[in-house]
């Protein structure tokens, strides 16, 4: 009898069935699919290509991993699953103290050194071309249920709330620096972390990322800037030891909300001569992007312009920067409101707000008191800075200057204050919408008159709007 010779497309719906867990609604890849590759060449492209596409690794898997993933098998590999594997922790009713912090902090240290030094051996060649996504979590502890045999385990809600206040860190940033760079990794994104997962600094991640320089896709979540404002200077010096350039860069504070009038801005770390360091990062870091979105972390106008220039300074030039997103607390990094109270607001408003004795007595003299607020001064040179940024972007296409100003429980109280920029062939506009009846000073408006002037060869279209959904 002749054999019956099967069609390469027909045996590879054969083998995605097979190898298909059906049980589970993801289909994730059915357990011990591995011996099925011995059957034949094909098998083993076919289902290597698949079970190599994600690989999870943690310290002990990469003390393995060359052996394991070869050469050969590089090339099927699109996404890394990173897990930083922490000591058992003590009882989860009792804090976090500083030894298990430290011990925390090791098997962090630990595990971007081993990864650098495992991956930094993959060459480019090897890879498949698209590259390699990277994702970063560490577990918050399982617990196992000894009442109930079949429950696989939980990590509830008490551990998360164990590590509220707490992120990890790396011992030795200068370790990191000192490794052999990582040529495979072309995107890493640390969202916020799911309800199982501990928080990982974005000092740490910008430390690693500086060592990924094919990384095009970069986005990082910066929990909780305001509890851990003392990180600006490490994630400033952090950010300044990336040297390549990056298409998208995206970082983020997930859990902030809009800075409430009853809260006091945080101290922040400025240099003796007032400078911030970390708006200097993230000027100097933004003239190699394409698009830059800064989420929910103060920044100041230096982000845009140096205030000073030396004679031996260069002026920035943003050659690739097509998109520029920025929303920011409505506060400076010296702890200035940029919005304060409208003095022409009504005496109705006013009696209302005198009312609440206890919100009086925990606001500052400079603090905004009604939703009814006017951008001070230093509003204006804010804009005159962004302007003479864009000036220096040829390839501009937007940018949105977003204040995120506190928001009333009704709709009537709301108030906003926004700013966007968009330019299309030969025609630009400028846009700003604000509940306080915001009007750019006429400086302002010469500088931004210039950027399509000079880019465009055309003139602005400039709109003062007063509707909230403008931009």
């Amino acid at each position: 009898m002749a054999p019956i010779l099967l069609t390469p497309e027909l045996i590879q719906r054969i083998i995605y069935f097979l190898i298909r867990d059906w049980t589970r609604g993801g289909h994730p890849l059915r357990r011990g699919v591995g011996k099925y590759a011995a059957v034949s060449p094909l098998w083993q492209d076919t289902i290597e290509r698949r079970t190599f596409a994600t690989l999870y690794l943690d310290l002990e898997r990469l003390s393995e991993i060359n052996s394991i993933v070869t050469s050969r098998r590089r090339r099927y590999v699109r996404e890394i699953l990173l897990e930083v594997v922490l000591p058992w922790p003590g009882p989860r009713q009792n804090p976090e103290k500083d030894k298990e912090k430290l011990r925390n902090n090791r098997a962090l240290q630990a595990t971007f050194e081993a990864f650098l030094q495992s991956l930094s051996q993959w060459s480019a060649d090897e890879l498949h071309p698209g590259g390699i996504g990277l994702r970063v979590f560490a577990p918050l502890p399982v617990e196992k249920r000894l009442d109930s045999p079949s429950w696989r385990g939980e990590r509830g809600p008490m551990w998360k709330r164990r590590y509220a206040e707490s992120v990890l860190e790396l011992t030795d940033p200068a370790r990191i620096l000192q490794h052999s760079p990582v040529v495979a990794i072309s995107e890493i994104k640390i969202d916020r972390p799911s309800f199982e997962d501990r928080h990982i600094s974005a000092v740490a991640i910008c430390t690693l990322l500086a060592k990924l320089p094919a990384a095009k896709q970069v986005h990082v979540n910066w929990w909780k800037w305001r509890r851990f404002s003392r990180m600006r200077t490490d994630l400033a010096d952090a950010l300044s030891r990336i040297n390549h350039t990056i298409d998208d860069f995206d970082i983020c504070d997930d859990s902030y909300s809009s800075m409430s009038r009853s809260q006091v801005p945080p101290t922040t770390t400025l240099s003796s001569e007032g400078e911030d360091g970390l708006s200097r990062a993230f000027h100097i870091l933004s003239q190699r992007l394409k698009t830059l979105y800064i989420d929910g972390i103060i920044v100041s106008d230096e982000l845009f312009f140096p205030r000073t220039l030396s004679v031996h300074m260069v002026e920035p030039l943003w050659k690739r920067l097509v998109t520029f997103h920025l929303c920011y607390p409505p506060v400076t990094p010296s702890g200035e409101w940029l919005f304060v109270p409208d003095p022409n607001a009504s005496e109705d408003s006013e009696d209302e707000n005198s009312m609440d004795n206890d919100w009086v007595s925990t606001t500052s003299s400079q603090e905004p008191r009604s939703e009814r607020c006017i951008a001070t001064p230093a509003m204006q040179q804010f804009y005159i800075a962004a302007g003479r940024a864009a000036l220096q972007m040829p390839v501009l296409e937007d940018m949105t200057l977003v204040a995120g100003l506190d928001v009333g429980l009704g709709v009537d109280d709301e108030y906003w204050h926004k700013f966007w920029y968009h330019a299309e062939r030969s025609t630009a506009e400028a846009l700003w919408t604000s509940s306080s009846a915001f009007v750019p000073g006429d400086d302002v408006l010469e500088c931004w008159r210039k950027v399509p002037r000079k880019y465009l060869k055309g003139e602005l279209e400039v709109e003062i709007s007063s509707d909230p959904n403008a931009v």
